[in-house]
């Protein structure tokens, strides 16, 4: 601070005041707070790009980083995939409602890695997206409050879920993805509205029951993952999925499933192995069932056994005998 001496006709830096430091001190900060919220949404963004060459249509994705004042400005191409690789995000809900309001295909992804700031709330909002990759954004909870029928993608592995929210609203779901998040129970009811649902992945939770309290039918799915959990059991005698093809339920702790038998006609790629201790005579009656049904594959996916006892497909498969009634 500048201040004028009467008794002389120089000027003098009051540098040794308390006080004049103090102020000096806040007029910084706020400086240093100006220019943080100025380059809050710096962002490395690239988005797919295609021209003609030589008859032929050539593809390449181009990317650069972005500040506040270059996103103000920015026309992203609605048709293309627009995809966010790092950066820093003060509010996405200002984000979304600015430059990317008409983006319909929308990949947000390691914002939770170093450097990144994470999004713990993802707001999905009815008609703005038909594909979301928001892959390890540190996301904890999803936002959806009202009925979409447009998104049909939906990828929010390696985030902190919880529990899915209101996934029942997006009608339109053909494929979701939930892996590597901490999930701890699911419920198919919740899930009874999304008829075109193809693709359910939830590997790598912490899932230890999945429930339905009545028929669950999902006519279209056709590969279910719930590999990589906790359940110690598993009753899927009201999941009605007739086209299911792939079924993974490795390295879990279960002994059987309870109305598997005839359940899924038409699944053929299995894995059963890993972590899993099955119940020997149980598994014994299912593959003689299965190797007279159908023609199958027993995927050998998952760690490693130690088993205790005795083993089924060259060690890949444990399991132990016991007095317990065998559902057929």
């Amino acid at each position: 601070m500048w201040w004028a001496n009467k008794t002389s006709s120089s000027y003098q830096y009051a540098s040794n005041r308390p006080a004049d430091r103090m102020i000096l001190l806040h007029f910084i900060s706020l400086l240093v707070v100006v220019f943080e919220v100025a380059i809050a949404d710096r962002l490395n963004i690239c988005q797919d790009q295609f021209r003609l060459r030589e008859g032929f249509y050539v593809y390449n994705t181009n990317c650069r980083d972005f500040d506040d004042a270059a996103l103000a400005e920015a026309s992203f191409n609605e048709d293309r995939v627009l995809w966010i690789r790092n950066g820093t995000i003060e509010s996405i809900d200002r984000l979304l409602n600015g430059s990317f309001y008409n983006i319909t295909n929308l990949k947000i992804t390691n914002l939770a890695a170093e450097g990144s700031t994470p999004i713990p709330v993802f707001p999905i909002e009815a008609a703005r997206f038909s594909i979301l990759d928001l892959t390890n954004n540190g996301i904890e909870r999803l936002e959806i409050e009202e009925e979409d029928f447009r998104l049909t993608h939906l990828d929010v592995r390696k985030n902190k879920l919880t529990e899915l929210g209101n996934i029942t609203l997006l009608r339109k779901l053909e494929s979701l993805k939930a892996d590597g998040n901490l999930i701890e129970s699911i419920s198919f009811d919740e899930m009874k509205n999304l008829s075109d649902l193809l693709v359910l992945s939830l590997a790598s939770n912490r899932i230890k029951s999945i429930v339905a309290s009545e028929e669950i039918s999902l006519l279209k799915l056709r590969s279910l993952d719930i590999s990589d959990n906790q359940l110690t059991s598993l009753d899927v005698s009201l999941w009605r999925f007739p086209e299911l093809g792939s079924f993974y339920l490795h390295d879990n702790a279960i002994s059987k499933v309870d109305g598997l038998r005839g359940k899924f006609p038409k699944a053929w790629d299995i894995a059963m192995g890993g972590r899993n201790n099955w119940n020997c005579d149980w598994f014994d009656s299912l593959l003689l069932f299965l190797k007279q049904d159908r023609q199958f594959a027993m995927q050998m996916f998952g760690d490693e056994p130690k088993c205790p006892n005795e083993t089924r497909m060259d060690g890949f498969i444990c399991c132990q005998n016991s007095t317990a009634q065998v559902d057929k």
